[in-house]
């Protein structure tokens, strides 16, 4: 059995006795997301350690966005897994996760995410928690061949966000914050009005967005 990294606490910092996911996730945010994020199939094992779930109960059709095989921090084993990955094995001298030459995580850090791991709950959001947001640019008023845009989706409080841009039976997939060119091909839509719609889910909460109208002309 290791032990847990020796890293003296904050003095002003203090571990809940119950820590949920709202003390969690910005630790995770800012030390393993960029492996076990919006890459996570190639760059960290399949294993997206950024949102505790994100299921269409919570989120709606942003949940569509998740890619397959992904397996999210509130799945059964993972917080165990993620604590153990933190503890420094017998004979090294340096623990799992996170990597070097990266910074090891200070002792409250490491503290609340060894008891999370014990109970993993989920818990509220955060005080005054907001919902994610949508911009978009370019978005035309009349289209003949193809619907193209630049969607820019982002979260107030920095969460993760995953979405949807969904018209006309159709789903462009995003699977993080920032600019995505969407794009559609129309040239088979039939002549008329469109409103496409933007769902956005930040693991806590889920919005959605009227983006148009949009008049299809041939």
């Amino acid at each position: 059995m290791g032990v847990l990294a020796s890293v003296e606490c904050s003095p002003t910092q203090t571990v809940a006795t119950q820590p949920t996911w709202a003390d969690v996730e910005p630790i995770v945010s800012g030390a393993c997301a960029s492996c076990h994020g919006p890459t996570a199939k190639t760059t960290g094992s399949s294993y997206r350690l950024d949102f505790y779930e994100m299921s269409t109960a919570l989120c709606g059709d942003a949940a569509l966005a998740l890619d397959t095989g992904v397996v999210l921090a509130g799945t059964p084993s993972v917080p165990v897994l993620m604590a153990s990955d933190l503890e420094v094995a017998t004979g090294a001298r340096w623990p799992k996760m996170p990597p070097l030459p990266g910074p090891s995580l200070a002792g409250w850090e490491l503290q609340t995410i060894e008891r999370w791991a014990k109970s993993p709950v989920k818990g509220p959001p955060p005080a005054g928690n907001r919902a994610p947001t949508i911009s978009t640019g370019k978005l035309p008023e009349v289209v003949n061949g193809t619907l193209s845009f630049t969607a820019v989706v982002d979260d107030p409080d920095g969460d993760p966000v995953m979405g949807v841009v969904e018209v006309a039976g159709l789903a462009f997939l995003m699977n993080r914050p920032g600019a995505f060119a969407v794009d559609f091909d129309a040239s088979s839509w039939p002549a008329g009005t469109v409103r496409p719609t933007a769902v956005l889910c930040d693991g806590w909460t889920k919005a959605t967005y009227d983006l148009g109208p949009i008049q299809i002309q041939h």
